[in-house]
This record gives structure tokens, C-alpha cells and sequence, in this order.
């Protein structure tokens, strides 16, 4: 548990009004929430996506070091291999010997991802995806980036 922080009204999110079912506890101690909206697990930087979610991913067994030892295993859209419709975006994010642990790098996914996802709900994204290509915004063909991904973590 931490203090309380004030955030700013989300104006595209209903806010969540009603109180937890338990009071705050202890360190450690579990609380419940439901929500209007479906969660999105926002971790930055801090922990790994091992001690976060490390029950929604499926994780490398390999003998790699750095950053991609023991990496999450995923699609060709980042979701991952054990829990379908769960989507990784940031510096964990690898594929083969590739390593996207640089906002510049990753940044590059975020439209895969939103891809991904729109495509499943049934939403045209051939004009969005022409758009982040046009940008270079757009990163799911990895042979330009083969001199610069592998080695730098």
C-alpha cells in the first residue's frame, strides 16, 4: 500500500466511485476492484514483466544473456503465446535475437499492438497502418534493423 494520490478525471474513462470491498491493509495484502472498463497494466519501468504478469506469458528458456535472457515469448503482434488477447509493449519486448529495450525502439510497436487489437475488434486499419508506415512508426519488418537491435542492452 501507498498514500493516496488525487489523480485527474480521465475524460474518456468513468471514473470508479465506489470503494474497495476491504479497507487498506498491510503491505502485500490484496485488495479487489471492479471496474466499468476492462484494466490495462501500466508497469513502466519498474519490475519486469516476469514479477508483474509472469502468468500471462510463456518466458524463454535459453542460455541468452542480457535482456533477452529469459524474455517473454511472443506473436508477430507482441501478444502473447499463453493468454490470447494480452499484449506487451516496451523494453521487454524481443524478437529472435532482437531487443526493443530503448523507448526508440519500442515506440516503433505501439501501432503493431493497436493493430492487432483493432483488427480483432473488427475496425479497418489500412489507412491508420499507411499513415504510422509513412511516419515510421509502423516496425514489423525487423531486417532493417538487424545492425542495431541485437547487442546494445
Amino acid at each position: 500500500w501507498k498514500p493516496v494520490k488525487e489523480a485527474p478525471d480521465a475524460p474518456l474513462r468513468a471514473p470508479v466511485t465506489t470503494a474497495p470491498s476491504q479497507q487498506p491493509g498491510v503491505e502485500g495484502s490484496i485488495v479487489v476492484w471492479h471496474t466499468p472498463q476492462a484494466p490495462i497494466l501500466c508497469t513502466g519501468f519498474e519490475g519486469s514483466v516476469a514479477a508483474a504478469a509472469g502468468h500471462l506469458f510463456a518466458f524463454a528458456d535459453d542460455d541468452k544473456d542480457g535482456c533477452l535472457h529469459g524474455a517473454p515469448l511472443l506473436t508477430e503482434e507482441d501478444e502473447s503465446t499463453e493468454v490470447p488477447g494480452v499484449f506487451l509493449v516496451g523494453p521487454s519486448v524481443s524478437h529472435g535475437s532482437l531487443s526493443f529495450c530503448f523507448v526508440y525502439k519500442f515506440r516503433q510497436r505501439f501501432a503493431v499492438v493497436a493493430g492487432a487489437i483493432c483488427r480483432g475488434l473488427g475496425i479497418d486499419t489500412r489507412a491508420a497502418v499507411a499513415e504510422c508506415r509513412k511516419a515510421n512508426m509502423f516496425l514489423d519488418e525487423f531486417s532493417c534493423c538487424g545492425d542495431t537491435c541485437g547487442d546494445v542492452c
